[in-house]
C-alpha cells in the first residue's frame, strides 16, 4: 500500500494537528441570549435558585455551535456544569458521556513540556541546552535551544501541516515515506532525517511560528535523557501521580469501545505510521474527568516546583509559553486532530477549569467557529457571575450559612419570575416553598 498517498489523502481532507489557536479576543457571536436565567440581573440568590441553569446554558451553547461531544466545567474541584451531545458509537447506540474518550490533539504539548521541566528539575537537562547535544547530525542544531522548541521560537518547519513559505514543497508529508512494516523508531528517524535537511523559517529566538516538529524533537529528547519510551515516561510521571486512569496514547486506545467515533470517510483508515506523526505534539487521548485532574494540577502546581511552573507559564511571545498559552490569568490550548477538536482552560485565581471537545470539527467550521471561541465564551459567562454557585455571601466557600440564606430567601420572597419559579421548584408542585429551599440547602451542604 502507498502510505504516502494514504497520508496525503488524510491531510487533504482534515487538519491533522492544531495550528495556533485563534485568539479568544475574536470570540464573537457566542450567544448570551441562550442562558435560561440571567445571572447578571438576578444576582447571587437567583444564581443558586437554578441548579441546572449552567447545564442548560452549555446545552444551548453546544446546539448553537453545532457541537457533538462533551462540555465539562468545574470550580474548586466540583462540577458546576456539564453536558454531552451526540453519539459515542452510533452502531451500538451508545451516547456521548463525560467518560467518553477523545483525542486531545495539541493539548498534548503541555504534557510533553511538563516532562521536559521534570527532567530539568532532576538535573538531567537544561532548557538552555542546544540541539547538537541530542542530535549531533543536525548541522544547525548548535544554534537552537530546548527553550526555543518549547516556546515555538526555533524556526523549524512543521513536519505535518502545509506551509506556503516553502514554495514548491508546501506539503511536507509528500516528501518522506512512512511504512507500516517499519518500527516506531525507524519511522521517527524517517521524519527527522527529512526535517534536518530543511531551512529554518527564521533565526532561532527572533520570532514565533507554530510547529509540531518542536514537540516531536522534545519527545525524542525525553526518551534519550530518561532512558525509557516517551509514552512510558508520561504514564509513570504524570498519569499515575494524578490518577488519570482513563488517559493514554492514540495508537493504544484507538478502537477502544469507549473511544468517540470519528467522522472520517469510510475509505480512509488511520494506519499505524500515521500515529507517529503526532508523537509529542498531539498523541494523547483522555476524557473530561481526567482532563479536569490535569488542569487542576496546573492551577495547583502539583507536579512541578513553583520556579518550574513560573518558567513554563511565562509568555515568550504571541501569548505562547511552554506548550500552553497564557492570557489574562488563564492558561489554555486548543487541539485539532483528524475530526476531533478540543479546548482546555484553567484559571487559578477563579479555581475554574473548562474542557470541551467535539468529534465533528466540520460542523463548527461551517459556522465559522472554533473551540477556543466556544471555550472562552463559556469562561466569560460563567466567570462573570457575581458569585460562584451557592456562595451567597461571596466568601469563597459554600456553607450552611449560604444554604440558610437561600432557604430564607425562598420562604420569604413571593414575587419570583417564571424562570426563577421553574428552577427553584425542586419538587415540581408549581410553588417555591421551604421544602424546595431545604432541598437546595441539602444539595449545597453535601457538595
Amino acid at each position: 500500500m502507498n502510505f504516502k498517498k494514504t497520508i496525503s489523502v488524510i491531510l487533504s481532507l482534515l487538519t491533522l494537528i492544531s495550528t495556533l489557536a485563534i485568539s479568544p479576543n475574536a470570540s464573537a457571536q457566542a450567544s448570551n441570549d441562550t442562558l435560561v436565567v440571567d445571572f447578571d440581573k438576578t444576582e447571587n440568590l437567583a444564581t443558586v435558585s437554578s441548579l441546572n441553569a449552567y447545564d442548560k446554558y452549555l446545552e444551548n451553547m453546544m446546539n448553537n455551535f453545532g457541537i457533538t461531544g462533551v462540555s465539562y466545567v468545574t470550580q474548586d474541584g466540583k462540577v458546576i456544569a456539564q453536558h454531552s451531545s451526540g453519539m459515542q458509537n452510533s452502531k451500538d447506540n451508545i451516547p456521548m458521556s463525560r467518560d467518553t474518550l477523545f483525542p486531545i490533539g495539541s493539548i498534548s504539548k503541555q504534557f510533553c513540556a511538563t516532562a521536559i521541566m521534570m527532567l530539568q528539575q532532576q538535573g538531567k537537562l537544561s532548557v538552555d541546552d542546544t540541539l547538537e547535544k541530542y542530535f549531533p547530525e543536525y548541522e544547525i542544531g548548535k544554534d537552537i535551544t530546548i527553550k526555543n522548541l518549547l516556546s515555538m521560537r526555533s524556526g523549524i518547519r512543521d513536519h505535518v501541516n502545509p506551509d506556503e513559505d516553502y514554495v514548491g514543497h508546501e506539503i511536507p508529508t509528500n516528501e518522506y515515506l512512512l511504512s507500516e512494516t517499519a518500527t516506531y523508531k525507524e519511522n521517527i528517524k524517517t521524519i527527522t532525517d527529512w526535517l534536518f535537511t530543511q531551512k529554518l523559517k527564521f533565526e532561532p529566538g527572533t520570532d514565533h511560528a507554530y510547529s509540531n516538529s518542536n514537540f516531536l524533537l522534545l519527545s525524542i529528547i525525553v526518551e534519550d535523557v530518561s532512558g525509557i519510551k516517551y509514552s512510558q515516561f508520561i504514564k509513570e510521571n504524570i498519569f499515575k501521580p494524578l490518577n488519570m486512569t482513563n488517559s493514554g496514547f492514540y495508537e493504544e486506545l484507538y478502537g477502544s469501545p469507549d473511544f468517540a467515533e470519528d467522522v472520517l470517510p469510510d475509505d480512509v483508515e488511520l494506519l499505524p505510521p500515521y500515529f507517529h506523526l503526532s508523537t509529542g505534539s498531539g498523541d494523547l487521548v483522555s476524557n473530561a474527568p481526567d482532563m479536569d485532574k490535569w488542569l487542576t494540577s496546573i492551577s495547583k502546581r502539583t507536579l512541578l516546583t513553583d520556579e518550574s511552573y513560573d518558567e513554563m507559564t511565562t509568555d515568550y511571545g504571541s501569548e505562547y509559553c511552554y506548550g500552553i498559552q497564557a492570557q489574562k490569568g488563564s492558561y489554555f490550548h486548543q487541539g485539532d486532530i483528524t475530526t476531533f477538536e478540543s479546548f482546555a482552560l484553567t484559571n487559578p485565581a477563579k479555581n475554574l477549569n473548562i474542557f470541551v471537545v467535539t468529534n465533528d470539527v466540520q460542523k463548527i467550521d461551517e459556522n465559522n467557529y472554533n473551540m477556543s471561541i466556544y471555550g472562552f465564551a463559556i469562561f466569560e459567562k460563567l466567570s462573570s457571575s457575581k458569585a460562584k454557585l451557592g456562595d451567597v455571601d461571596s466568601d469563597g466557600v459554600v456553607s450552611i450559612l449560604d444554604a440558610t440564606a437561600i432557604q430564607m430567601h425562598f420562604a420569604q420572597i413571593k414575587t419570583l419570575s417564571s424562570k426563577q419559579l421553574r428552577y427553584g421548584d425542586t419538587d415540581g408542585d408549581g410553588e417555591v416553598s421551604v421544602l424546595d429551599a431545604t432541598e437546595l440547602q441539602l444539595h449545597l451542604a453535601q457538595q
